[in-house]
C-alpha cells in the first residue's frame, strides 16, 4: 500500500509542479519580508558595505544633479 502511494505521488508531482510551488512562495509577502529583514541585518552589521552604499548614492545624486543642470542651461538658452 505504501509503495503504491509513493509511486502515485512521484508520478503526479513533477518538475513543473515544483517550479510552480516555488514561484508562488517567492511571490508571497512572507518570503519578501524575510528577505528584507535578512538584507537589513547584513547591511547594519557590515559597516564597509554601508559606506559603499552611501558612496554610490552620493555619486548617483551628484551625476543626476549635474545632468539636470546641463539640461536646464540648454532649455533656458533655447527659451531666450
Amino acid at each position: 500500500m505504501k509503495d503504491l502511494i509513493k509511486k502515485r505521488l512521484n508520478e503526479d508531482f513533477g518538475k513543473t509542479d515544483a517550479k510552480d510551488v516555488v514561484k508562488k512562495y517567492i511571490d508571497t509577502k512572507e518570503f519578501k519580508s524575510k528577505i528584507e529583514t535578512i538584507v537589513k541585518d547584513i547591511i547594519k552589521k557590515d559597516k564597509d558595505l554601508e559606506d559603499r552604499v552611501v558612496d554610490i548614492n552620493k555619486s548617483v545624486l551628484t551625476q543626476l544633479y549635474k545632468a539636470l543642470w546641463v539640461k536646464n542651461k540648454i532649455l533656458m538658452d533655447n527659451i531666450k
